[in-house]
């Protein structure tokens, strides 16, 4: 058992026997374990939740509704052998024509009623909303929480950005009308990354939440709710066939009411979602970085920052997917892809490079302390080369040159045509669409590919040749550099994509097969995880879209937009056991509120970008600004191997004080206190022992600027401990050294 799992059981009390179910004299039916018991209509209608022990309950609205179906016949409802019921329905499709069948089952297990949905079709293939509601008719006094991206936007469409570009997300709010994408956009907002949301009841101390499992085959999921209780997530896209039955999985459970408890059900339910896959993923943390230069760099300076990891911004590649060619040697030189930011020709410039070039780089940044990560892309190839701008379409001619592999065009259409992404959404690709078009997709299929950064064309891993190529960049990757910390992968966009020219079998669009990119890469993520993490490598991604699925086997993250507030909040939604590291635009976006800026980061414990010699489109060197970074630096250097303390109530302070949050590290425990409105704040921990600190044997106080920490006090408080700490510039960072880490939640 993980200490993670240890402490959700501790949160969730485990059901050790099954309460058999009864018939509910009032409703019809219901599931009851030792933690949770839901009442049930005769239709399979959930009506009510409450909690055994102490008969509290509330009144709920709960099913499964197929869109534009209507309900026919009579519901069967069976007892299961787990204990539970199943409720088998018969839908109509809206011509009449098409019978389709849902089963409902309710199962007790551990902590959680675990709701599973199967949808059967009819005898050709179809699609349409596949609806989950839970919600209630009594609102009064509820607060909503799920893992959104800013709790003041109600849809793609509605995002007005904060003075400073950030809103905190970790309190509920009233119920109001909002429609929110699964998995956001990067630039439109409106999402949430963990597919959970819970109804809270603050004056009892508790909330009602519902989970969806990351296993199942989520494609274009939205959220909708209402200002009089409603809540609803729809499925779109999922292929309903008979003989080919579409499964989902819920829990519905109690939780305290604080965002933790509910995250901490997710996190000790799906561990493989949440913790890294390599063991040594905590060591590749720091200071992000996005840069080609090769030149001497103030390894000092930057070690007093917080470290160094760069994503080495690898114009070293010939062009998009061809990161290593099929050269001679090690020392065989080749073009690299010299670019603008933009992703022209840069102008003048031809450099060349090497894989032992590379290999000696990645071997000088170790030996200064510091990560590299190698470029990956799984998503986009070829780019202007001599041989032309961007990838032609269609194929010009076929190529039986031994160096192909020059021309980028003739590259691909000689091994993997049938890589290319002819999408099902119109010309507008899925980074550029109006939010209308994210709310409510409309198909319209492509019949041209679509062009990309640097003329690279999008694709699509599913298809198998593409597929082997880059499981064979994989193994040069890991072959030739030895002492790079991993590859980071990045246009993670296009997977929202669909490829309207495969088919996956599970997918199904206004008619017509396709093959969901999510689902390419869901096959092919795993057997690039094998490469990779069988040599001690780590796996980054650049999330576009935050969606939990996607971090099965990644152990960090490095977002291109987490200067943008709800980006951040959403990928530290992903990343509460995994490094979480953040672009840095500019120097105009730290000063514009530079104190503000790096608090936020510490809060959600998250890295910024280093203003770093060579950063492309990302912060570079300026005394004025990397003031402000060595003023922070120690906090940042002190929040390395962070993990998030998932234990309901376990830190707070008032909010008209300042904000705050716990995180464990190796051998201590820091308490970032932070954007603070007074001089000081006083702030509690509960649960100490569960933290290791049945003995505390130093803590100190980091302030903004100083050179040195402050020693401070702190008072045993019944079964907590207690500080006033005192702020400056809003800030303080608390460190409390452990000696003895037992039964800690995340180490």
């Amino acid at each position: 058992m993980t200490t993670r799992s240890m402490t959700v059981l501790m949160i969730f009390p485990v059901m050790f026997a099954v309460h058999a179910q009864s018939r509910d004299e009032r409703t019809g039916f219901s599931v009851r374990g030792r933690a949770i018991e839901i009442a049930l209509s005769p239709d399979g209608d959930i009506t009510d939740v409450r909690s055994p022990r102490t008969g509290w309950h509330r009144n709920v609205r709960g099913m499964t509704t197929l869109d534009s179906c209507v309900r026919t016949g009579t519901t069967t409802v069976r007892r299961t052998s787990a204990g539970g019921l199943q409720f088998r329905k018969a839908y109509f499709a809206p011509d009449g024509t098409l019978r389709l069948s849902v089963v409902d089952t309710f199962t007790p297990e551990r902590s959680s009623i675990r709701w599973e949905t199967e949808i059967t079709g009819g005898v050709r293939p179809w699609s349409t909303g596949i609806c989950t509601s839970l919600g209630t008719p009594d609102t009064a006094g509820v607060r909503f929480w799920t893992s959104w991206g800013d709790p003041d936007q109600v849809s793609p469409e509605a995002w007005a950005p904060h003075p400073d570009g950030w809103e905190y997300p970790l309190l509920g709010r009233p119920l109001r009308d909002m429609h929110l994408i699964y998995g956001g956009h990067f630039g439109k907002g409106g999402g949430y990354s963990v597919p959970v949301y819970g109804l809270m009841y603050p004056a009892q101390g508790r909330a009602i939440v519902l989970a969806m499992s990351p296993e199942d085959p989520l494609l274009d999921v939205h959220m909708v709710t209402t200002a009089g209780g409603d809540v609803r997530q729809t499925r779109n896209f999922n292929r309903l066939q008979a003989g080919r039955p579409v499964r989902f999985t819920m829990h519905i459970f109690l939780s305290p009411c604080d965002w933790r408890g509910i995250m901490a059900f997710m996190t000790a339910r799906y561990p493989a979602w949440f913790l890294p896959p390599a063991p040594n993923a905590d060591r590749v943390s720091g200071l992000g970085a996005y840069s080609s230069w090769e030149g001497p760099i103030d390894a000092a300076k930057y070690r007093a920052m917080g470290g160094i990891v760069n994503w080495k911004a690898s114009f070293d590649f010939s062009y998009m997917g061809m990161f290593i060619p099929p050269v001679a040697s090690d020392t065989t030189p080749w073009k690299r892809f010299d670019a603008t930011s933009g992703g022209e020709p840069a102008p003048r410039e031809t450099t060349y490079t090497t894989i032992a070039r590379m290999a000696s780089y990645a071997a000088r940044m170790k030996s200064l302390g510091f990560a590299t990560l190698n470029y990956f892309n799984v998503t986009e190839f070829g780019g202007f080369s001599e041989f032309g701008k961007s990838v032609a379409y269609p194929d010009p001619h076929a190529s039986g040159d031994a160096d192909v592999w020059r021309n980028p065009t003739a590259f691909l259409y000689d091994h993997f045509p049938g890589a290319l992404l002819f999408g099902a959404f119109g010309d507008d690709g899925w980074s550029t669409r109006s939010p209308a078009q994210l709310m409510f997709p409309r198909p319209s299929f492509r019949d041209r590919p679509y062009w990309s950064w640097g003329g690279a064309v999008a694709t699509d891993v599913g298809d198998s040749a593409y597929a082997e190529f880059l499981l064979d960049q994989g193994r040069l990757h890991v072959g030739k550099f030895p002492d790079a910390q991993g590859i980071a992968i990045d246009r993670y966009d296009w997977l929202n994509e669909y490829n309207a020219h495969a088919d996956d079998g599970a997918t199904w669009i206004a008619g017509r097969p396709a093959r969901a990119l999510l689902n390419s890469y869901k096959r092919f993520i795993p057997r690039l995880s094998r490469i990779m993490h069988g040599r001690g490598k780590v796996m980054f991604c650049n999330p576009h879209m935050c969606r939990l699925e996607m971090m099965r086997w990644i152990d960090g993250v490095y977002t291109e937009f987490g200067h943008i507030g709800f980006n951040l909040n959403m990928a530290a939604f992903l990343t509460p056991d995994k490094p979480l590291l953040c672009w840095t635009p500019d120097s105009e976006t730290v000063m514009k509120a530079p104190d503000r800026y790096f608090q936020r980061h510490l809060l959600m414990g998250a890295f910024p970008t280093a203003p770093f010699p060579g950063n492309d489109h990302t912060i570079g060197p300026s005394p004025a600004v990397e003031r402000y970074y060595l003023d922070y630096g120690m906090m940042f250097s002190l929040l390395h191997g962070r993990k998030w303390v998932l234990i309901p109530g376990i830190v707070d302070a008032p909010a008209d004080e300042a904000l705050c949050n716990l995180f464990t590290c190796p051998g201590r425990v820091v308490i970032p206190v932070v954007l603070g409105r007074a001089d000081s704040a006083h702030v509690r921990v509960t649960h100490p022992g569960e933290l290791g600190l049945a003995r505390i044997d130093s803590a100190s106080l980091w302030f903004p600027g100083a050179t040195a920490p402050v020693k401070t006090r702190i008072a045993a408080s019944g079964d907590g401990l207690e500080m006033t700490v005192p702020l400056r510039r809003g800030c303080a960072f608390l460190v409390i050294e452990r000696r003895r880490v037992a039964h800690t939640p995340h180490d």
